[in-house]
């Protein structure tokens, strides 16, 4: 109702607000209301996550202000829901972000580190302690000389976040599996995602705003004995 008069108070609506969709397809709106007299503006107020917003159909209310204005009060309420699905799947509709940053990793681990480095029964650059430990190149071989010093290198490391609305409470049942991850790109080889952190948020209109994070594997890919 757009105007409300009762015992002497008038309640009407002042401004209807402008409807904004996110990129993670969150709906929001406000609406402002001029309540007379003040008094009267706390039961005229609209209920947070019940009330719906005068225009937009599926916008319930998050969050409300009074202010007083002259001997009335304006009213301003701010709503959110989910934007209109196209499909019964939660994960239809979902913003995708990947990042590429580089991290350092033992030399040890390098794919092609036993073509340089040798094993300790058979050296070739590398040596090695009693215990088949790797200590550092033998500055006498010509490959020990290019390999002088380094104890590392750096690797892409791969990170990447999928953001939804959820009908449901979503499961944490995921986090720590290989797999997953709708909308992420492929990568060759043996690469793979695995899903390492779900967080979710509750929304007015009581669907959900779910966010998950994955990271990507090495090139040998994850190691099965340990993830499942």
């Amino acid at each position: 109702m757009k105007v409300r008069l009762q015992n002497g108070e008038v309640c009407f609506l002042r401004d209807s607000g402008e409807r904004t969709v996110s990129e993670d397809s969150v709906a929001t709106c406000s609406a402002t209301w001029f309540c007379y007299p003040y008094s009267a503006a706390s039961a005229n107020s609209p209920i947070i996550n019940k009330s719906v917003h005068p225009i937009w159909n599926g916008l319930y209310c998050k969050s409300v202000s009074i202010k007083k204005y002259g001997d009335g009060a304006l009213i301003t309420a701010q709503y959110e829901g989910a934007e209109s699905w196209s499909s019964t799947n939660d994960q239809h509709e979902n913003t995708v972000e990947v990042s590429c940053t580089m991290r350092e990793e033992p030399i040890e681990s390098h794919p092609n580190f036993e073509s340089w480095a040798g094993t300790p029964q058979k050296p070739n650059c590398g040596i090695f302690d009693e215990d088949g430990k790797f200590t550092g190149w033998n500055s006498k071989t010509e490959g020990g000389k290019i390999m002088a010093g380094v104890k590392s290198y750096l690797v892409p490391s791969y990170s990447g976040t999928v953001s939804y609305i959820s009908k449901g409470v979503p499961s944490l049942g995921g986090i720590g599996r290989i797999g997953g991850g709708g909308g992420l790109p492929s990568v060759g080889g043996m690469y793979q995602w695995m899903c390492t952190g779900i967080s979710y948020q509750s929304m007015s209109d009581g669907n959900y705003k779910v966010s998950e994070t994955y990271l990507l594997s090495g090139p040998k890919g994850w190691n099965r004995y340990i993830y499942s």
